[in-house]
């Protein structure tokens, strides 16, 4: 596969349509793009699950790097820890 761009993105913050629509405006394609996915990919917006099985389908099927943000860390440790205080005031409660 040759790499004929870097596309990089950030605090997507589960705007799954969003995504979804930027992805079209800069015609990705997996097999010539990489893609690099800076974190923040819960919280906020109103559809975060989405956000995230499609993040875990680019980076297993298109090889997209993904790396965690502090919301994505703040929803493990809310798991982890059983305290999601910290993560339901930075935007937690949306789906």
């Amino acid at each position: 596969m040759q790499i004929k761009r870097r596309l990089v993105i950030s605090d997507i913050h589960g705007c799954y349509d969003e995504f979804i629509r930027l992805l079209g405006k800069v015609f990705y394609n997996h097999k010539e793009d990489q893609l690099i996915l800076l974190g923040d990919y819960c919280d906020r917006g109103k559809n975060s699950k989405k956000v995230i099985e499609l993040i875990k389908y680019l980076n297993e099927e298109c090889g997209a790097i993904v790396l965690k943000g502090n919301h994505d860390q703040m929803f493990v440790e809310s798991i982890l820890e059983d305290d999601d205080s910290n993560f339901l005031l930075n935007g937690g409660l949306q789906k």
